[in-house]
């Protein structure tokens, strides 16, 4: 190893013999306050980070250890190009003097970063640095002094630079935790892959290692992107985005309506979660390109016209491609609704269709359908409400039933609504027309008579008796029949005067009640209890129990009976026998 290398005292670390004596604390020196521009202490990461991407590297390892006894260290390792003792003096440890001054392909620009590793008051930081078969390392002390030594070679290149600290459990905790926090807020997009790996040897069950980097993209139903040359841009909605499960890498401020995140070779230079760009209100933007600079305090992105620039590019793709994406999800998502899939991400994009950037009318709504219509499990509200007929209500369920089976039969689409959000938005597509969206079982019944198979002897005698009964009361009707119904509660005993197998409105069952005539077929509602009860007790006192029903379905139909029908019906069930 060759005598220490002592760098010039124009640095503003300061070699150990050149140590100066304690400075009054009321006057921090050009160092303290270079490191309080950094409002995230640990913004460090993201310093370092961006010098090894400046340097090459294939991928970052980001190591935090802890020994048994405390000593901690976390490094930051790159593959890079490494640095030469020269480099380490003008451009590492020397304020304003960066090597990366006049060339483009750099994110630093003021020599600054470096500093930043003071910002959590390491003990001591070590940089080694190693190319073309020498090795060097820079260790710098509190008091903000620093030596270089050259040490034994290491094949390839590379620089690791290493804070060191003793911490306690709970200090060791928070410290990974917000090493992590750091990483994902500055360097989650990065062009390389970035590694984080923590080793407690005091708590091995505390040991990791995890991947952070992810690909530029935003939290959204569907997302548009424009990728030209090293500039990408990626967006989508942010309105609906709440009925999906967050993405485990996304931070918060990611998940409010609007967001816009600006980076450099995917390092964060700015994010906001409450600035809303003109064009661009309830997007979720992220905009990545070489061109972009942070401004010195490294809190903003400086808007320049390459800013402008990519915005309008931004914009240009908001309004031309983000509302054929959302059409096209909203099609595919309502299809896989219709086939029992999960509705989460139909709904996120049914509410992202009526934002203020991406409006869509009644022809590019799509909306799933309880059954399909010939080999159409989804349509839109213009198709839906062109087959609904005239002054009639867009009908939906909240699950596929066999009422709405029946009305797929006839070729009536009836809108499947798992969440209230659908029938929100069918009725505001709706409102226009001047007609209205129901529950298909509020209104309709699908009735069917009872074969022969569901019914016993005593079934049959009770209604061979009963429609004998109201014949006898002056009613000319062929015959009662039992029948079950699906859907809404009936208006009463019968549900229909003619035989049915298939859709009764109520209002139609509501008529069948008061229009009996010669030939008609009654239809009695199965499930009615009064007609259970009947049922019950035919085998035992057949007589009396179809004059009783005989009576309620007359009473049904014409109300409180008159005095001759009772006498006939008394002088019938008299002269009966039991």
């Amino acid at each position: 190893m060759t005598d220490p290398l002592y760098l010039s005292a124009v640095s503003p670390y300061r070699a150990r013999k050149d140590r100066p004596q304690p400075r009054d604390e009321a006057r921090p020196g050009l160092v303290s306050e270079m490191v309080r521009q950094f409002a995230d202490p640990y913004a460090f990461l993201r310093e370092l980070v961006q010098n090894s991407m400046d340097a090459g590297t294939t991928k970052v390892e980001v190591d935090v250890i802890r020994e048994a006894d405390g000593d901690t260290r976390t490094r930051v390792s790159d593959s890079g190009s490494g640095m030469t003792p020269a480099i380490i003096e003008s451009a590492l440890l020397t304020l304003f003097s960066s090597s990366k001054e006049g060339d483009p392909t750099k994110i630093g620009k003021y020599g600054v970063g470096f500093v930043s590793v003071l910002a959590i008051e390491p003990e001591q930081v070590i940089v080694d640095t190693w190319r073309d078969g020498a090795a060097w390392r820079a260790t710098i002390q509190r008091d903000h002094s620093y030596v270089v030594e050259e040490i034994p070679e290491r094949p390839l290149s590379g620089t690791s630079v290493t804070l060191t600290h003793s911490m306690g459990s709970s200090a060791f905790d928070s410290h990974v935790a917000q090493v992590r926090t750091s990483l994902l807020r500055w360097c989650r997009h990065a062009h390389v892959p970035i590694w984080l790996s923590v080793t407690d040897y005091a708590n091995p069950q505390g040991s990791f290692r995890v991947q952070l980097d992810v690909p530029l993209q935003v939290h959204a139903a569907v997302s548009v992107s424009d990728v030209e040359g090293e500039d990408s841009i990626v967006l989508g909605p942010g309105v609906g985005a709440q009925h999906l499960a967050a993405a485990p890498q996304a931070l918060p401020q990611e998940l409010t309506t609007s967001f816009v995140g600006f980076y450099n070779r995917g390092l964060t230079l700015y994010e906001s979660s409450s600035e809303e760009l003109p064009g661009l209100r309830g997007l979720r933007v992220k905009i990545s390109s070489r061109t972009l600079k942070h401004t010195l305090s490294r809190d903003n992105v400086r808007r320049e016209q390459a800013f402008e620039d990519l915005l309008e590019r931004a914009r240009q793709l908001a309004r031309r491609g983000l509302p054929r994406a959302i059409e096209d999800g909203l099609r595919a998502e309502a299809t896989a609704v219709a086939g029992g899939g999960d509705a989460r991400v139909y709904l996120a994009l049914l509410a992202a269709a009526d934002s203020d950037v991406t409006r869509l009318g009644a022809k590019r709504t799509w909306f799933p359908l309880a059954q399909a219509l010939g080999d159409q499990p989804a349509a839109t509200f213009a198709d839906i409400a062109e087959r609904t007929p005239w002054r009639e209500p867009v009908l939906s369920v909240a699950e596929p039933d066999a009422l709405s089976a029946a009305f797929a039969a006839a070729g009536r689409p009836v809108v499947l609504c798992p969440h209230a959000d659908v029938v929100r938005r069918l009725a505001a597509l709706h409102s226009g027309s001047g007609s209205r969206v129901e529950p298909a079982y509020e209104r309709h019944l699908l009735v069917s008579e009872l074969g022969d198979a569901e019914q016993s002897a005593s079934d049959r005698a009770l209604l061979a008796e009963v429609s004998r009964v109201v014949r006898v009361a002056g009613v000319a009707i062929e015959r009662v029949a039992l029948a079950r119904a699906y859907g809404a509660q009936p208006p009463g005993l019968v549900l229909a005067r003619e035989p049915v197998d298939g859709i009764v409105s109520l209002g139609d069952a509501a008529r069948a009640s008061t229009r009996w005539g010669r030939g008609a077929v009654l239809l009695v509602d199965s499930r009615a209890e009064p007609v259970q009860v009947a049922r019950g007790r035919a085998t035992r006192a057949l007589r009396a129990s179809s004059q009783l029903l005989a009576r309620l379905l007359l009473l049904e139909r014409r109300g409180p009976l008159s005095a001759r029908v009772n006498d006939a019906l008394w002088a019938d069930f008299a002269g009966g026998g039991p």
